[in-house]
């Protein structure tokens, strides 16, 4: 009897639990998360990194979430330079929103390959509305990598081990590998002079000047139609390329790997460009990124514009023979 009574006292007790848990489960999950609110007329960026102390090498993954006005045009700067801050990787997408805002997110994946602590980036993100540019600071991001030794690691190379004999004679036809390497390996070096002495009497042909280069890189661009089919993105990432690669031979520049804003100041201090040359140069680099990065989208004008400006640069600035080398 006792028993029978505890039993009962167990299994409503149970049951009261039961109750009282799926209760409390149903009023926590129909409590929804409050949305974020962020003001109509400014620029918000927030981040995250998956992790801030790597060794050297290792991939990191950096999110940079952008809310701003609906009509404003958003402008991210460029990551990456030398071996401080690597950038493997980018991708963007937009996230619908119901409050008047646009949501931007982009994933960096950088790394480094320089030991110690770096910033990723100490520029401006900027939001272009109308006539008016929004402005606000890249997050105070920063890498600290270390090296895989560890701290109690010793800096001194060990002394060599003491040699031993071995248990038998080498026998006497072994000889015979290292004769024949070192034959082979005479007879390989002669012929190797004997084929540069060759090279240095024959004359090479001289090199193709920049221009022309940039000149059949524009003809090859314009055979493949981008400008036909108003595929904006690509038609402006080659233009570009070829802009840079073309600097890059006259003027010695690092153009390929540079900024846009380093490009447009070393190209302010050349005696070689006039202002009216100095101010297209600059106007078609912003206008590329915008296209690029920014996700603008030029009408066919605007990109056949682009294209004859690029061509007509290089006409004005190619070296001509009477040019000192």
């Amino acid at each position: 009897m006792n028993i029978e009574k505890y039993s009962l006292a167990f299994i409503r007790s149970a049951f009261i639990r039961v109750i009282l848990w799926f209760t409390a489960a149903l009023l926590l999950g129909c409590n929804e998360e409050n949305p974020k609110v962020f003001p109509q007329d400014k620029l918000t960026v927030e981040y995250s990194i998956d992790r801030e102390t790597i060794m050297i090498g290792d991939p990191v993954e950096l999110v940079l979430t952008t809310y701003f006005p609906t009509n404003g045009t958003l402008e991210l700067p460029e990551i990456g330079r030398t071996k401080e801050v690597v950038l493997l990787k980018r991708d963007w997408e937009d996230i619908p929103r119901e409050d008047g805002l646009k949501q931007s997110e982009t994933r960096y994946a950088i790394t480094s390959f320089r030991l110690g602590s770096h910033i990723i980036s100490s520029n401006v993100i900027r939001c272009i509305v109308g006539e008016n540019v929004i402005s606000t600071n890249f997050p105070p991001v920063s890498l600290q990598v270390d090296s895989s030794l560890t701290t109690d690691a010793s800096s001194e190379i060990d002394d060599i081990k003491s040699t031993h004999k071995l248990p038998s004679r080498i026998p006497a036809w072994l000889w015979m590998i290292p004769a024949v390497a070192l034959i082979a390996f005479l007879i390989g070096l002669i012929a190797s002079k004997l084929w540069k002495a060759r090279e240095m009497l024959t004359p090479s042909a001289p090199p193709i000047p920049p221009h022309v280069l940039a000149f059949r890189a524009l003809d090859a661009l314009k055979n493949k139609e981008l400008l036909e089919k108003g595929e904006s993105k690509p038609f402006y990432t080659e233009l570009s390329l070829i802009l840079r690669t073309y600097l890059e031979g006259r003027f010695k520049l690092n153009a390929p790997d540079e900024t846009t804003e380093e490009i447009v100041e070393e190209m302010s201090r050349s005696i070689e460009l006039n202002g009216s040359q100095q101010n297209i140069l600059q106007d078609f680099m912003r206008q590329a990124d915008e296209v690029k990065f920014a996700k603008g989208h030029p009408d066919r004008n605007t990109m056949e514009s682009a294209f004859k400006t690029t061509a007509q640069f290089v006409e004005e600035t190619k070296r001509t023979e009477a040019d000192p080398s």
